[in-house]
């Protein structure tokens, strides 16, 4: 390893220092987030009691970046556990077929996403019964003027940082009106506790000799990460990684699911280290993938002998018996790992400037 290497390795360990690059608190909000989580249960289970509907054939969720991730996870576990068909929604406009029997939730942590903000007036106009998570902003003003049900979160994080805020309450409305298997609630105090386990154990005061997070953080220094999930849900987990290497530690990264993967990008790794000579591949890995879906679990051993050939490959094992346990202990490693990419690729883990810049060019249109 190299001088300069182990000199950032260094700032990792120094939490002094990891907060003189982290002037923000990204590492904070990490280490808060199963606090966070108890917090957006409790706001939940206010929302799950709220008025009923008709009749729902479809849930749609729409919403975009970190306000859109929860409804990801969400509709793995409905893919799974559900009663009716769900899909996440990133656009302006919403699918013809939405109307009176789909239960359309906007989500805007901010409430004032241009886009989540037009899909609930088209929603609104096409009858559909709907719901609204969020912070505050122009959406909870329309919940109000609406008689809306709305989950009012705490505010002022990044929308990236603020997933339990965004899934917990959904979580809940989707339960407790029948659309999810009412069971999946009784695991998430196990969750929350699987995740201040881990946040004891990867936290910046844990070495990185006996911290995977900082050692796969410094595996992927200078690298290009591609991040692979298995069919379900460690598909939506492995685009969570990607845009948490995207956000937090400004880096380019890619996301696949398998079997997809091999069936389409597989042929891409014939050349291509003739593209670039830095990939590195992450493998999101379950206990349960193995034991209920065997044939996935030998695509996934295959693949990386594949890969592994000529390139890094890492895998990330969930943790925890129950369905929310390993979901989010794959989510919460992710968190850490970026966070310490961003300090060893020398950049604040909260800045968004770029994308505060795109923003304020569109606010110019009329």
């Amino acid at each position: 390893m190299s001088g300069l290497r182990q000199e950032l390795l260094d700032l990792i360990c120094d939490r002094q220092e990891l907060t003189a690059r982290d002037p923000l608190g990204m590492m904070d909000l990490v280490l808060g987030f199963p606090e966070q989580c108890r917090i957006a249960t409790r706001i939940g289970a206010g929302f799950g009691a709220g008025p009923s509907c008709g009749e729902v054939r479809q849930v749609v969720l729409t919403g975009l970046g970190g306000s859109a991730i929860g409804g990801d996870f969400a509709r793995g576990l409905v893919d799974a556990f559900g009663t009716v068909p769900m899909i996440v929604n990133r656009d302006y406009t919403l699918p013809a077929w939405v109307g009176p029997e789909t239960l359309v939730v906007a989500a805007s942590y901010s409430g004032n996403t241009e886009e989540t903000i037009s899909a609930y007036g088209q929603a609104a106009a096409a009858g559909a019964a709907l719901a609204v998570i969020t912070s505050g902003g122009r959406l909870a003003e329309l919940a109000a003027r609406d008689g809306v049900p709305v989950a009012i979160v705490p505010g002022g994080q990044p929308p990236r940082s603020a997933t339990g805020f965004m899934f917990f309450p959904l979580l809940h409305l989707l339960t407790s009106r029948g659309l999810l298997d009412r069971s999946l609630t009784s695991q998430v105090g196990g969750a929350i506790s699987r995740l201040e386990s881990m946040a004891a154990r990867l936290g910046p005061a844990v070495p990185t000799e006996r911290n995977p997070a900082k050692q796969l953080a410094a595996a992927l220094c200078g690298r290009i990460p591609v991040i692979y999930g298995s069919q379900g849900i460690r598909g939506a987990i492995a685009v969570r990684w990607k845009g948490q290497f995207n956000e937090n530690a400004k880096l380019a990264a890619f996301a696949n699911v398998l079997p997809e993967q091999n069936h389409v990008e597989a042929l891409a790794w014939v050349t291509a280290r003739k593209q670039a000579d830095n990939w590195s591949v992450v493998f999101l890995r379950d206990p349960g993938e193995v034991a209920e879906t065997p044939r996935i679990a030998r695509r996934v051993e295959i693949t990386r002998e594949l890969i592994g050939a000529d390139t890094p490959t890492h895998e990330v094992w969930a943790e925890g018996t129950s369905f929310l346990e390993r979901m989010f202990s794959l989510i919460y490693f992710g968190d850490f790992v970026t966070v310490y990419a961003a300090i060893l690729n020398e950049v604040c883990p909260t800045d968004m400037g770029l994308l505060e810049y795109l923003k304020a060019e569109l606010a110019k249109l009329v």
